[in-house]
Formats: structure tokens, sequence, C-alpha cells
């Protein structure tokens, strides 16, 4: 019986039939979201790298788009692999699935922590105007963008080493717990107090077109990377599923995660209904230019708007 494309780190044996038709439909439907993913959060990459003039918020953005299309690939390889395996006489068992595994959940703790650090990088914006735009230190998206890189970096080098050395993959577990304690509770606590400002406390926000987009992406973020992390941590407690399905419905939606937010940026950004159409790059332009023309509204008009920066 062949394994699944995520089997021995993250899946559990079970008399799931692999060789069936039910895990190459939900394979393949990864592979083809994956692929959508890529194209969506490479024309981001492409234009707020290449075509936009970046901004501290932009950074954020750029950094998540990119950590996306890493989780994108990482599960293409996985599952490209698994099919190759399945159809040929390659071991599917040597170290090379789990370099591929090893990138999916180093770009996948990455897009987490991206999100999180943009969730409470909004909630400072809204509820600390001031402090936010004149107090800021000038490089601290980049110098935040590093911290974001190489906090994995240890769990994948211990996952790598374990693993290759057949040892236990605890690490693996460990990481996914360390999202679900730390990282997502966060994300919760700054989306809901965004969401209350944005509602009940000031509704001048609702013109706001990238906040929209943000809360968007954060509200699926959480929708859809609660299932992986939930469904880890709790194998990781010895709770045996029957399935291994429950394992694909999490790598299911941690493909729909990474490819969903383009789609939130152009939904917000374009025009209305019988409005000439925009570009992708007129939208991601008047979006970010939107951000930084708030800069003076968000600020009490008690509190001079000529302070330096």
């Amino acid at each position: 019986m062949a394994s699944s494309p995520f089997s021995n780190c993250g899946y559990v044996d079970s008399n799931v039939d692999t060789n069936g038709t039910g895990m190459i439909l939900t394979s393949g439907f990864t592979l083809l979201i994956s692929l959508f993913g890529i194209a969506g959060n490479g024309i981001v990459i492409w234009f707020l790298g290449f075509r936009i003039k970046r901004n501290r918020f932009t950074t954020y953005i750029l950094n998540l788009s990119v950590a996306d299309v890493g989780v994108a690939v990482s599960l293409i390889a996985i599952n490209v692999y698994w099919f190759i395996g399945k159809f040929s006489s390659t071991n599917y068992e040597d170290p090379l699935k789990t370099v591929f595994r090893s990138g999916f959940l180093f770009t996948y703790s990455a897009s987490q922590f991206f999100l999180t650090v943009i969730s409470i990088d909004r909630c400072v914006s809204i509820f600390f105007p001031l402090l936010y735009h004149y107090q800021q230190p000038k490089h601290l998206p980049v110098i935040l963008c590093v911290v974001i890189w190489t906090l994995p970096l240890p769990f994948l080098a211990a996952h790598l080493t374990l693993y290759l050395n057949n040892k236990n993959c605890i690490i693996w577990y460990l990481q996914f717990l360390l999202n679900l304690v730390f990282f997502i509770p966060g994300m919760i606590i700054s989306t809901s107090a965004i969401l209350i400002k944005v509602c009940l406390i000031s509704p001048q926000y609702k013109r706001r077109k990238l906040l929209y987009a943000i809360l968007l992406s954060l509200s699926f973020f959480l929708l859809f990377a609660f299932p992986m992390n939930v469904i880890q941590c709790l194998y990781l407690s010895n709770v045996y599923f029957g399935s291994l399905y429950y394992f694909e419905f999490g790598y299911i939606c941690a493909s729909l995660n990474s490819a969903i937010n383009p789609f939130f940026y152009f939904l917000v950004g374009r025009e209305k209904k019988g409005q000439q159409r925009r570009r992708m790059q007129k939208i991601l332009e008047q979006m970010f230019r939107d951000e930084e023309d708030s800069k003076e509204s968000e600020i009490p008009a008690s509190i001079p708007k000529t302070i330096p920066p």
C-alpha cells in the first residue's frame, strides 16, 4: 500500500486505501490550488517588488507573499513526488520527501508569523496612530522580517537532523504547537480588536480598502490555518484519527490559505460594478496609496499634524 504524500511526519497509519481515488483526488486538488497560489502571489511579488514604491507596510505584504509561494511550492513538490512514487518504482521514503516536507514546515510557519505581525501592526496603527506614524523606528519592518525568517530555522534544522537520522520527528509537531499556542491567539486578539474598532467605534475606517483586505486575509487565515495546527497538535497528544483524510483536509486548507490573499487584494481594490476596470498594478497602487493618504486622518484633531517623522 502506498503511503500518503504527508505520511510519517503528520500522518498516522490507518486502513484508508491510499491507492484509491480518494487520495488521488485530494492530492490533485491540493496541487491545483497550489498552482493558483504561485500565480497569484507571484503577481503580487512582481508588482510590490519591482513596479510599486514600497512603504513600511508593503514590506510585510511582500514577505508574506514570498512565504505563501514557498508553501505552495513545497506542497506541489510533495504531491508531485508522491504521484511519481505511486506510478513508478521510485522509493517515496527517501530523504527527498523529508526535505520537501521541511520546506513546507518552514514556509507555513513563516506565513503565520508574518500575518501575526501584520495583524498587530494594523492594530497599533488604529489604536495608537501617533506612535505608529511618528515614533516607529524606520527600519523596524525590515528587522522584523529578518527575525521572522530566522525564527523557524532552528526547528527546520532540528527536524531535518532528527528525521534523517531515523529519530522521532517530534520537532514537526512542536512547531505546530508553537503556532497554535503563541501566534494564533495573538492574531485572534488583534483581529478582534480591529473589527470592534472598525465596525462599532470608528466607522470612518470602513472606507479603508487595505484594511478590509487585511481583515479578510486574517479572518480566512484563522479559518484555514486552525485545522492544520489542531490536527497536528492532537496527534502529538496521541489522539488517534481513523482516517488519513483528516490530515489531507488540513493540507488542503493550507493550500487554500497560500492562494487566497491575492484574490482579496483584487476583490477589495477593484472598482465598483459599472466603472472602468483597473489592472492589478493600479489596484495595488491605489490600496497602498490609500494607506499613506490615511496617515493624517488617523491622528486626533487635537494633536498637531506637523510633528516631524
